[in-house]
């Protein structure tokens, strides 16, 4: 009796250079990402953070609104401050948390910094530490996993 091959399934998923993606800790909706390969760390849109003493621990309040249904606050027990230059060449602390992020059918659990992207226009950057082994960017290509809503 002859044996069945397996199907191979690709070690590098292909994505544009804008996709939509659930980030599930953080809001219910899709969100739109920007995926930038020169940035190393994923960056999300943070209306505020602080931390706070709940006892004799300190957690991360933060404070999201990505898909515009309103402000939602978070708690992260578990956190880190590092410096981050930006874009611009600013170095600034940043607070950093791990997080769930869906992209198509993969989940990724990745460290992502919190910062004010009110000024920018996609809310969610996705570094090269999140892409790393699992994506390839088509750069000339937008939401090649689905459209936006």
């Amino acid at each position: 009796m002859a044996r069945k091959k397996k199907k191979k399934h690709p070690k590098f998923q292909i994505i544009g250079r804008l996709e939509m993606i659930l980030l599930p800790e953080l809001c219910p909706g899709n969100v739109e990402a920007k995926v930038d390969t020169g940035a190393y760390r994923t960056a999300i849109h943070c209306l505020s953070c602080r931390e706070i003493d709940e006892g004799d621990r300190r957690i991360l309040e933060a404070v999201f609104d990505l898909d515009g249904s309103g402000a939602r606050t978070l708690y992260f027990d578990t956190f880190m401050q590092k410096q981050v230059k930006s874009s611009f060449g600013n170095s600034e602390l940043r607070y950093c948390v791990r997080i769930s992020i869906r992209i198509n059918n993969r989940k990724v659990v990745s460290e992502v910094s919190l910062t004010d992207r009110g000024d920018m226009r996609y809310q969610v950057l996705i570094g090269r530490k999140t892409l790393n082994q699992r994506f390839l960017v088509d750069t000339s290509s937008r939401f090649l996993l689905g459209s936006p809503r």
